[in-house]
């Protein structure tokens, strides 16, 4: 059954209306119709399966006929940094990490970030991967969208990783510390910020920036990954390892 974003002010009582573009996406694409069902969440993560009672051209009204509460939010509310990548590199990282349960998604610009966008440029990036993270969102069923933030210098990113109490730099040059050490070592927190370099990697002073912020660094083997296959490894590994840790 397909599911849909509500928005919490357009529900009162046990009915909702949806409008814009949900409505012609149900009504036109999916040629859903007058008492057809289907799920829908809202921006606090309640979700509700809805019937619809009328539609016109435009928007739809529908009666709710259960809710749910949210999700329980996770034991370890996992942030993940990002340097930039190129092309639409980036969309498929939201896309994945959304299903894999990550809760914030920060871009930054480093030394060797290839991608230079103007301002313009970045608005309209950041407007199309909140699309996408709702879009996945949707599409694997959870109710939460994560948090994804407009690009960032560097030294804002390590900021912001800064207040996570496990830290995690990424480094194609550690051959000592691999992520299942540094995990293994991190005993019980609530919050982790990995962090992932660009497409031409971290200079040895970015890394020495981030370890002076209370970050570890931590290796992923002889080999050389993609960004996109780097960021979505260590996000599953870090996910899988809490969440054994608390069952």
């Amino acid at each position: 059954m397909p599911t849909f974003f509500v928005d919490r002010k357009n529900i009162s009582g046990d009915t909702a209306v949806l409008s814009g573009t949900e409505a012609g996406h149900m009504l036109r694409s999916l040629r859903l119709s007058v008492g057809d069902s289907f799920f829908a969440f809202d921006e606090e993560g309640y979700r509700y399966r809805m019937r619809i009672l009328e539609a016109t051209s435009r928007s739809l009204r529908a009666e709710i006929l259960e809710a749910f509460p949210p999700e329980p939010l996770p034991d370890v509310a996992v942030s993940l940094f990002v340097g930039l990548p190129k092309a639409d590199k980036m969309d498929f990282i939201l896309e994945k990490a959304t299903e894999l349960g990550v809760s914030r998604v920060t871009p930054f610009r480093s030394s060797r970030t290839i991608p230079r966008l103007d301002p313009a440029d970045a608005r309209k990036r950041l407007s199309r991967w909140e699309r996408v993270a709702m879009a996945a969102a949707k599409q694997c069923g959870s109710g939460r969208i994560p948090e994804v933030s407009g690009i960032v210098p560097y030294p804002e990113a390590l900021r912001r990783a800064a207040g996570h109490e496990g830290k995690i730099v990424f480094y194609e040059g550690e051959g000592t510390f691999s992520l299942k050490r540094v995990l293994s070592g991190m005993g019980r927190v609530r919050t982790v910020a990995l962090i992932v370099g660009p497409e031409g990697g971290f200079s040895p002073d970015e890394v020495r920036e981030a370890m002076a912020v209370g970050c570890r660094c931590a290796g992923l083997g002889s080999r050389i990954l993609r960004v996109e296959t780097a960021a979505l490894a260590v996000l599953a590994m870090v996910m899988y390892h809490f969440e054994k840790e608390s069952a």
